[in-house]
């Protein structure tokens, strides 16, 4: 008898029904996957560490956000109000303890949840950010720089976009909320660790695409190698092999 896991026979299911919906309607269809058993998990700040932002460095420090189970934040893409697929009074939840700030986005009760994992899974947006009005704050000079230090903060939304000012410590990931347990303040899982990791070296390598890009032109805009033809291959090695034979002439 084969025992198959449940979160495997979930996965079978997701892929028996993406297949039954590119046979009935197309391939597009495969693109609206079903997001039931999905979220969004990740940080969007962590405390106590400095990030440049603008041209300037900015920490937050722990406890700036007070306490925010009254507050509503939305989640909103690229830090536009108009883009918000949900927020803390439905598919929202946020974790917030001394190391930094967590959350859960549910997809199935969200907006357009399908197209946030896709674009989360293909990395087209996997980094977060948030925005907040500033209440009080200070400077303090640390390891030599000028830090623009963040006690107080009102938080107004979180933000999924393609580069986050606070690089690897702001990250979200696609989980199934069936075997994977909801981010815990004061806690970060093996899950969240190699997230972050993989979220660091995503970062790394669209910096070196865009430094390649920056440096040598894209792809569209170099010119073609033009390979030669055969004959003119023929011809640069005749060539090359009378070049040597009158050098070795010369040499006698």
């Amino acid at each position: 008898m084969i025992t198959i896991d449940s979160a495997d026979l979930r996965a079978l299911a997701r892929s028996e029904a993406r297949a039954c919906r590119i046979q009935c309607g197309g391939a597009m269809n495969a693109i609206f996957d079903l997001v039931d058993d999905l979220a969004l998990d990740g940080q969007f700040v962590a405390f106590n560490v400095p990030f440049p932002y603008k041209s300037d460095i900015v920490m937050l420090k722990p406890g700036c956000f007070g306490n925010v189970a009254k507050l509503r934040v939305g989640f909103w893409v690229d830090h536009e109000g108009s883009t918000e697929v949900g927020s803390t009074e439905d598919s929202l939840e946020l974790m917030i303890d001394d190391d930094g700030a967590q959350f859960r986005l549910d997809l199935a009760r969200c907006k357009n949840g399908h197209v946030l994992a896709r674009m989360c899974e293909v990395d087209n947006r996997s980094a977060m950010s948030h925005g907040s009005d500033i209440l009080a704050e200070h400077r303090e000079t640390i390891a030599g720089q000028s830090v623009r230090v963040i006690t107080r903060a009102r938080l107004r939304e979180i933000t999924l976009c393609k580069e986050g000012a606070a690089g690897e410590n702001a990250f979200a990931m696609v989980v199934d909320k069936t075997v994977t347990p909801k981010p815990v303040a004061g806690s970060r899982s093996l899950f969240f660790n190699t997230s972050r990791t993989l979220s660091k070296v995503s970062r790394t390598v669209r910096k070196l695409k865009a430094s390649v890009a920056a440096t040598y032109g894209d792809r569209e805009q170099r010119r073609p190698v033009r390979w030669p033809t055969v004959e003119e291959s023929n011809q640069a090695q005749t060539a090359e092999v009378e070049r040597l034979q009158q050098q070795a002439r010369a040499s006698l």
